[in-house]
Protein backbone atom coordinates (compact mmCIF):
# COMPACT_ATOMS: atom_id res chain seq x y z
CA UNK A 1 0.00 0.00 0.00
CA UNK A 2 2.62 2.39 0.97
CA UNK A 3 4.44 1.73 -2.40
CA UNK A 4 1.37 2.57 -4.48
CA UNK A 5 0.63 5.51 -2.74
CA UNK A 6 4.25 6.76 -3.20
CA UNK A 7 3.41 5.77 -7.46
CA UNK A 8 0.51 7.61 -7.02
CA UNK A 9 2.18 10.63 -5.49
CA UNK A 10 5.08 10.83 -8.47
CA UNK A 11 2.89 10.27 -11.24
CA UNK A 12 2.30 14.10 -11.46
CA UNK A 13 5.84 15.23 -9.93
CA UNK A 14 7.19 15.98 -12.67
CA UNK A 15 4.79 17.90 -14.40
CA UNK A 16 3.72 19.81 -11.42
CA UNK A 17 7.38 20.60 -10.55
CA UNK A 18 7.73 22.21 -14.05
CA UNK A 19 4.41 24.16 -13.81
CA UNK A 20 5.43 25.27 -10.63
CA UNK A 21 9.03 26.61 -12.14
CA UNK A 22 6.83 28.96 -14.47
CA UNK A 23 6.19 32.53 -13.87
CA UNK A 24 3.13 33.87 -12.38
CA UNK A 25 1.13 34.94 -14.66
CA UNK A 26 2.15 31.08 -16.85
CA UNK A 27 0.54 29.45 -13.49
CA UNK A 28 -2.79 31.51 -13.26
CA UNK A 29 -3.58 30.68 -17.20
CA UNK A 30 -2.67 27.12 -16.15
CA UNK A 31 -5.07 27.03 -13.49
CA UNK A 32 -7.67 28.51 -15.56
CA UNK A 33 -7.53 26.53 -17.99
CA UNK A 34 -8.01 23.65 -16.46
CA UNK A 35 -10.99 24.82 -14.08
CA UNK A 36 -12.55 26.97 -16.53
CA UNK A 37 -15.77 25.75 -15.49
CA UNK A 38 -15.73 26.81 -12.11
CA UNK A 39 -14.53 30.54 -12.40
CA UNK A 40 -16.52 31.40 -15.35
CA UNK A 41 -17.55 34.71 -14.82
CA UNK A 42 -15.07 35.49 -11.97
CA UNK A 43 -11.38 34.78 -13.29
CA UNK A 44 -10.14 37.86 -11.84
CA UNK A 45 -10.52 36.18 -8.78
CA UNK A 46 -7.61 34.27 -9.16
CA UNK A 47 -5.83 36.78 -11.04
CA UNK A 48 -5.96 39.72 -8.68
CA UNK A 49 -4.81 36.98 -6.40
CA UNK A 50 -1.77 36.59 -8.48
CA UNK A 51 -1.27 40.72 -8.85
CA UNK A 52 -1.54 40.48 -5.13
CA UNK A 53 1.15 37.96 -4.66
CA UNK A 54 3.56 39.54 -6.50
CA UNK A 55 3.44 42.65 -4.08
CA UNK A 56 5.53 39.78 -1.55
CA UNK A 57 8.13 39.48 -3.90
CA UNK A 58 11.92 39.91 -2.19
CA UNK A 59 13.84 42.64 -3.48
CA UNK A 60 15.51 40.39 -7.20
CA UNK A 61 13.15 37.90 -7.47
CA UNK A 62 10.53 38.37 -10.24
CA UNK A 63 7.25 36.62 -9.67
CA UNK A 64 7.23 36.84 -13.51
CA UNK A 65 10.43 34.64 -14.33
CA UNK A 66 9.86 32.39 -11.31
CA UNK A 67 6.22 32.34 -9.68
CA UNK A 68 7.23 31.56 -6.43
CA UNK A 69 7.72 32.92 -2.96
CA UNK A 70 10.30 32.03 0.10
CA UNK A 71 8.54 30.70 3.08
CA UNK A 72 9.06 33.91 5.12
CA UNK A 73 7.05 36.31 2.36
CA UNK A 74 4.54 33.60 1.96
CA UNK A 75 4.04 33.84 5.38
CA UNK A 76 3.11 37.97 5.07
CA UNK A 77 1.38 37.27 2.07
CA UNK A 78 -1.01 34.83 4.01
CA UNK A 79 -0.70 36.82 7.47
CA UNK A 80 -2.14 39.89 4.89
CA UNK A 81 -5.09 38.05 3.47
CA UNK A 82 -6.14 36.79 6.93
CA UNK A 83 -5.60 32.99 6.21
CA UNK A 84 -4.12 31.40 9.37
CA UNK A 85 -2.41 28.20 7.86
CA UNK A 86 1.03 27.81 7.70
CA UNK A 87 3.60 27.46 5.31
CA UNK A 88 3.75 23.83 6.40
CA UNK A 89 0.31 22.73 5.96
CA UNK A 90 -0.08 24.61 2.56
CA UNK A 91 2.91 22.61 1.47
CA UNK A 92 1.07 19.56 2.96
CA UNK A 93 -2.20 19.94 1.25
CA UNK A 94 -0.68 18.56 -2.18
CA UNK A 95 1.50 15.59 -0.60
CA UNK A 96 -1.00 12.71 -1.46
CA UNK A 97 -0.68 13.97 -4.92
CA UNK A 98 2.97 14.89 -5.14
CA UNK A 99 6.16 14.42 -2.84
CA UNK A 100 7.76 17.55 -2.59
CA UNK A 101 10.82 18.75 -1.13
CA UNK A 102 10.04 19.69 2.66
CA UNK A 103 11.67 22.65 2.43
CA UNK A 104 11.29 24.65 -1.17
CA UNK A 105 9.92 28.27 -2.09
CA UNK A 106 6.31 28.23 -2.36
CA UNK A 107 4.54 28.75 -6.04
CA UNK A 108 1.61 30.84 -6.55
CA UNK A 109 0.01 27.30 -7.86
CA UNK A 110 0.54 25.87 -4.60
CA UNK A 111 -1.13 28.41 -3.04
CA UNK A 112 -4.26 28.04 -5.50
CA UNK A 113 -4.80 24.31 -5.26
CA UNK A 114 -5.49 24.94 -1.45
CA UNK A 115 -7.21 27.82 -1.68
CA UNK A 116 -9.93 26.69 -3.93
CA UNK A 117 -9.73 22.61 -3.49
CA UNK A 118 -8.36 21.27 -6.53
CA UNK A 119 -6.46 18.30 -6.98
CA UNK A 120 -3.55 17.43 -9.14
CA UNK A 121 -5.27 14.91 -10.66
CA UNK A 122 -8.17 17.43 -12.35
CA UNK A 123 -5.16 19.93 -12.76
CA UNK A 124 -3.62 17.86 -15.40
CA UNK A 125 -7.11 16.23 -16.63
CA UNK A 126 -9.28 18.57 -16.67
CA UNK A 127 -12.92 17.29 -18.03
CA UNK A 128 -13.35 18.06 -21.42
CA UNK A 129 -10.82 19.21 -24.34
CA UNK A 130 -11.51 22.63 -25.49
CA UNK A 131 -10.01 22.78 -28.97
CA UNK A 132 -6.74 24.65 -28.89
CA UNK A 133 -7.88 27.69 -31.22
CA UNK A 134 -10.04 28.71 -28.26
CA UNK A 135 -7.37 28.08 -25.53
CA UNK A 136 -4.95 30.36 -27.41
CA UNK A 137 -7.78 32.93 -27.27
CA UNK A 138 -7.94 33.12 -23.84
CA UNK A 139 -4.67 33.04 -23.10
CA UNK A 140 -4.56 35.97 -25.27
CA UNK A 141 -7.58 37.28 -23.42
CA UNK A 142 -5.72 36.80 -19.37
CA UNK A 143 -2.96 38.24 -20.99
CA UNK A 144 -4.28 41.72 -22.05
CA UNK A 145 -6.19 41.47 -18.34
CA UNK A 146 -3.01 41.05 -16.77
CA UNK A 147 -1.25 43.58 -19.07
CA UNK A 148 -4.14 45.89 -17.96
CA UNK A 149 -3.26 45.75 -14.33
CA UNK A 150 0.44 45.48 -14.56
CA UNK A 151 0.05 49.24 -16.66
CA UNK A 152 -2.49 50.59 -13.50
CA UNK A 153 -0.64 49.03 -10.97
CA UNK A 154 2.72 50.84 -12.40
CA UNK A 155 0.13 54.32 -12.96
CA UNK A 156 -0.97 54.40 -9.81
CA UNK A 157 2.63 53.96 -8.05
CA UNK A 158 3.82 57.01 -10.08
CA UNK A 159 0.59 58.82 -9.28
CA UNK A 160 1.27 58.15 -5.79
CA UNK A 161 4.62 58.76 -5.70
CA UNK A 162 3.98 62.41 -7.63
CA UNK A 163 0.88 63.30 -4.65
CA UNK A 164 4.00 62.81 -2.01
CA UNK A 165 6.56 65.57 -3.50
CA UNK A 166 3.28 68.06 -4.35
CA UNK A 167 2.35 67.30 -0.70
CA UNK A 168 6.04 68.77 0.41
CA UNK A 169 5.81 71.69 -1.95
CA UNK A 170 8.74 74.07 -2.99
CA UNK A 171 10.53 73.78 -6.49
CA UNK A 172 10.19 69.79 -6.38
CA UNK A 173 6.11 69.99 -5.66
CA UNK A 174 5.38 71.88 -8.70
CA UNK A 175 8.01 70.16 -10.91
CA UNK A 176 5.85 67.33 -9.60
CA UNK A 177 2.45 68.84 -10.03
CA UNK A 178 3.55 69.75 -13.25
CA UNK A 179 4.40 65.95 -14.03
CA UNK A 180 1.38 64.98 -11.98
CA UNK A 181 -0.93 66.81 -14.27
CA UNK A 182 0.60 65.48 -17.39
CA UNK A 183 0.05 61.91 -16.34
CA UNK A 184 -3.70 62.88 -14.99
CA UNK A 185 -4.49 64.49 -18.37
CA UNK A 186 -3.07 61.64 -20.44
CA UNK A 187 -5.58 59.21 -21.29
CA UNK A 188 -3.71 56.38 -22.30
CA UNK A 189 -5.97 53.62 -22.70
CA UNK A 190 -8.76 55.43 -24.06
CA UNK A 191 -8.21 53.71 -27.09
CA UNK A 192 -9.33 50.33 -25.62
CA UNK A 193 -12.35 51.30 -25.52
CA UNK A 194 -13.86 50.08 -29.28
CA UNK A 195 -11.84 46.70 -29.15
CA UNK A 196 -15.15 44.92 -28.46
CA UNK A 197 -15.41 43.95 -32.57
CA UNK A 198 -16.87 41.55 -34.93
CA UNK A 199 -14.33 39.16 -34.04
CA UNK A 200 -15.41 39.09 -30.45
CA UNK A 201 -19.20 38.18 -32.27
CA UNK A 202 -17.48 35.26 -34.16
CA UNK A 203 -16.10 33.59 -31.65
CA UNK A 204 -19.39 33.62 -29.61
CA UNK A 205 -20.83 32.03 -32.51
CA UNK A 206 -18.24 29.22 -32.82
CA UNK A 207 -19.71 25.72 -32.68
CA UNK A 208 -18.28 23.81 -29.74
CA UNK A 209 -18.20 20.06 -29.88
CA UNK A 210 -20.98 18.30 -28.83
CA UNK A 211 -19.91 15.34 -26.31
CA UNK A 212 -21.16 13.86 -23.28
CA UNK A 213 -17.77 14.68 -21.14
CA UNK A 214 -18.61 18.35 -20.19
CA UNK A 215 -16.29 19.18 -23.88
CA UNK A 216 -19.45 21.55 -24.76
CA UNK A 217 -19.77 23.33 -21.90
CA UNK A 218 -16.24 24.10 -20.88
CA UNK A 219 -15.87 25.75 -24.82
CA UNK A 220 -18.93 28.15 -24.32
CA UNK A 221 -17.46 29.17 -20.71
CA UNK A 222 -13.96 29.59 -22.78
CA UNK A 223 -15.87 32.17 -25.46
CA UNK A 224 -18.10 33.64 -22.61
CA UNK A 225 -15.39 34.29 -20.40
CA UNK A 226 -12.97 35.35 -23.30
CA UNK A 227 -15.84 38.11 -24.52
CA UNK A 228 -16.50 39.16 -20.51
CA UNK A 229 -12.95 39.97 -19.32
CA UNK A 230 -12.73 42.15 -22.68
CA UNK A 231 -15.62 43.58 -21.65
CA UNK A 232 -14.51 43.97 -17.95
CA UNK A 233 -11.18 45.37 -18.49
CA UNK A 234 -12.60 48.16 -20.60
CA UNK A 235 -14.95 49.20 -17.66
CA UNK A 236 -12.33 49.27 -15.49
CA UNK A 237 -10.15 51.30 -18.11
CA UNK A 238 -12.98 53.76 -17.87
CA UNK A 239 -13.07 53.86 -14.31
CA UNK A 240 -9.76 54.63 -13.85
CA UNK A 241 -10.43 57.61 -16.21
CA UNK A 242 -13.02 59.14 -14.11
CA UNK A 243 -11.21 59.00 -11.02
CA UNK A 244 -8.28 60.54 -12.41
CA UNK A 245 -10.17 63.26 -14.08
CA UNK A 246 -11.77 63.51 -10.25
CA UNK A 247 -8.05 63.97 -9.00
CA UNK A 248 -6.93 66.64 -11.19
CA UNK A 249 -10.00 68.54 -10.31
CA UNK A 250 -9.48 68.50 -7.14
CA UNK A 251 -5.62 69.24 -7.68
CA UNK A 252 -6.66 71.93 -9.38
CA UNK A 253 -9.12 73.56 -6.51
CA UNK A 254 -6.40 72.81 -3.44
CA UNK A 255 -3.58 75.03 -6.70
CA UNK A 256 -6.15 77.89 -6.46
CA UNK A 257 -6.60 77.73 -2.51
CA UNK A 258 -2.74 79.03 -2.60
CA UNK A 259 -3.54 81.46 -5.28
Amino acid sequence: EGEEKMAASNTYLSQFLELSRQGINEQSKYFLRSFVMDFAGNFEEVLDLAEEFKKFAPPGRDLLVTGALPEFETHLFLEKRDETLTVKALRDNLKREVSLERDHDVAFVEYLMWKFQKTVHLLFNPPGAPSPELLAELDRAISEYQAALAVKAARDEKIKQLQQLVELGGVKGMRAKNELDQLLAADLLEQNRREITSAAKKRKAQKAVEADDGTAARERALVEEQQRLEQERIRKEEEDRRKKEESRARLAARASAFK
